[in-house]
């Protein structure tokens, strides 16, 4: 006779699976969207959830009694490298969208973070600390090959260029501070800033990185050149701004700013100038992602106490509300 156990195992793997044959199909239409992945506390515990657009279809996709949080969706949207464990000893781990198998990437004990995939989807940079100095790491997206990125200290990884030739990271103190460029396969190094920079975010298909800074007071958004050095205040704000990113086009910046009194989404174009804003309440908006299209963007919004993972277009416009409970839910991925 079956044990409750093994049923609620069965049941389990059969709605996984039901949800990534959904999945699989949808993606499978040009015009379908691919899922939204979250983190959610709504079983207890920290967990990745995925959801398609409409918010109909939502499954666990970790269902295990670790914490499991910080999604990051790979470039040909297969698979989710995601931190498990606790916020000061965790590993990364890698689930197949496809499958449901999942690998622990890391072995090292400690504080993992910041992963970020390679644009061929084959490899994995992230950052270790341990109770010494903050370092970044490389490794094949099966945890392989693991090797320093880097011989300074590293705070922050930004991401890779769209060729997969550099890596962008940061060091937010000391006589090292400033953004840097680094090759992951060779020994070039290269230093863009020496200022109180940081969240580096390379442009696709760009030559072209954004990144926040404290260099006059309140932290602002600039744009460098990494082959000319060439740099451009884009904000200008007494507000601080944080959570940005690259519309897929390379031709906007999303971001999360307090400069109309609560934190609100807005996006501007990379020269600085059309700044637009999306959300209008008196509540906190923010980790705003854009849809692998660059149509619509995810977001979390704590309009009714807690967070909610929404939608809307690029424009701000049909917001859309995708969970609705009494959770936590954050962190959306696309």
């Amino acid at each position: 006779m079956p044990t409750i156990r093994g049923n609620i195992f069965t049941r389990y793997f059969m709605t996984l699976s039901v949800f990534l044959v959904l999945m699989v199909v949808a993606m499978a239409c040009s015009s379908a969207p691919t899922p939204i992945v979250f983190t959610t506390d709504r079983d207890g515990n920290l967990e990745i959830y995925a959801t398609d657009i409409s918010g109909e279809i939502v499954t666990n996709l970790t269902n295990s009694p670790t914490n499991e949080f910080s999604p990051v969706l790979s470039p040909d949207r297969r698979s989710v490298a995601f931190r498990s464990g606790t916020p000061e000893n965790n590993s990364i781990e890698v689930i197949s969208l496809k499958s449901g198998d999942r690998k622990q990437i890391t072995q090292r004990t400690g504080n993992h973070g910041d992963q970020r995939w390679s644009p061929t989807s084959d490899r994995l940079v992230y950052l270790v600390e341990n109770g010494s100095a903050p370092s970044i790491f490389i490794a094949d997206s099966d945890g392989a090959n693991a090797l320093p990125l880097t011989t300074i200290r590293g705070d922050e990884v930004g991401g890779w260029s769209s060729d997969g030739k550099a890596v962008t990271f940061a060091v937010r103190d000391g006589p090292s501070r400033g953004i840097y460029v680094r090759n992951p396969d060779g020994v070039n190094e290269f230093q863009l800033t020496d200022q109180l920079d940081y969240s580096p975010v390379w442009a696709p298909g760009s030559r072209k990185i954004a990144f926040l800074s404290k260099r006059d007071g309140t932290p602002d958004i600039y744009v460098i050149d990494t082959e000319t050095g060439d740099l451009q205040r884009i904000t200008e704000s007494e507000a601080e701004e944080y959570d940005v990113s690259w519309s897929p086009r390379g031709d906007r910046l999303l971001f999360v700013s307090d400069q109309d009194g609560s934190p609100e989404i807005y996006t501007i174009s990379a020269n600085g100038k059309g700044l637009q804003r999306l959300t209008h309440n008196t509540v906190k908006d923010v980790q705003p992602v854009w849809s692998p299209d660059g149509a619509k963007i995810a977001f979390v919004s704590h309009l009714d106490g807690d967070a909610e993972i929404f939608v809307m277009d690029a424009n701000g416009e049909n917001q859309t509300r995708l969970t609705n409970n009494d959770a936590q839910d954050t962190q959306p991925a696309w």
